[in-house]
């Protein structure tokens, strides 16, 4: 819930939200507002990183660092205020902590200093500045729970696109049966309202869009974990051999 409220303060001006018809669907713009508003709420001063407000990140932790590849490349969709980047550092020989927020980008340059990792805007709806099969790994916690499907399955194309074969992927999503009570919540706050509310940026999703999804584009489930996020660990497959 403190997500939200952070994303209600970012809407509470009348001018943000004429402003946000520009922004319906490339979020940049929203979410350089939210970093500008986390920074003005004096009861972050004492968090390391945006995002640390936020909680359940464990299990992700902990299978990134299960999937862990020390002299790989790795690429972060949403690295936000730095919270996971600073993780994956030690997991990967080189990072690409991606967002599509300037501001974002300026916060996690300066919370996150390692050599290792570098930065890079987005453009919301691609991964088109990185080459085929050029990452080992592609990581995105807490950040397609803001996607719909029809977002989720473009991004997992790219990512099956620059994943090396063999490479592995791993996102999180908001799980539809576990997380229903929120899901009950906000679709009633929608009806009551009778308006888009800031909560409108939150998609759910159930296992069996993800593995369909993921089946047709040929992506290999190796794991899917459900303690609290929705994570899917998924492997492009290699090349048949020319033998």
């Amino acid at each position: 819930m403190a997500k939200l409220k952070t994303i209600i303060s970012a809407l509470s001006s009348p001018k943000r939200l004429v402003r946000g018809l520009k922004y319906t669907v490339n979020d940049d713009a929203y979410w350089d507002d939210y970093v500008r508003s986390w920074r003005k709420d004096k009861s972050n001063e004492s968090l390391r990183y945006l995002g640390n407000e936020w909680k359940n990140e464990e299990k992700f932790l902990a299978l990134l660092a299960k999937y862990s590849l020390p002299a790989g490349t790795a690429l972060e969709i949403g690295c936000g205020g730095g919270r996971i980047t600073s993780r994956a550092a030690g997991c990967f020989g080189r990072v690409h902590a991606c967002d599509i927020s300037a501001e974002m980008l300026k916060l996690s340059a300066a919370s996150v200093k390692d050599p290792h990792v570098s930065f890079h805007r987005l453009d919301g709806f691609t991964l088109k500045d990185f080459a085929d099969a050029s990452m080992d790994r592609v990581y995105s916690h807490d950040v397609f729970v803001h996607f719909s499907s029809l977002q989720v399955y473009p991004y997992l194309e790219e990512i099956k696109r620059i994943l090396k074969p063999g490479g592995i992927g791993l996102v999180s999503f908001y799980n539809f049966v576990a997380h229903f009570k929120l899901f009950k919540e906000m679709s009633l706050q929608f009806r009551a309202e009778r308006r888009f509310p800031p909560h409108m940026r939150v998609h759910f999703i159930t296992e069996e869009m993800v593995r369909t999804m993921l089946d047709e584009l040929g992506l290999e489930v190796i794991e899917i974990d459900k303690t609290n996020f929705l994570i899917a660990v998924f492997r492009k497959k290699s090349a048949p051999s020319s033998a």
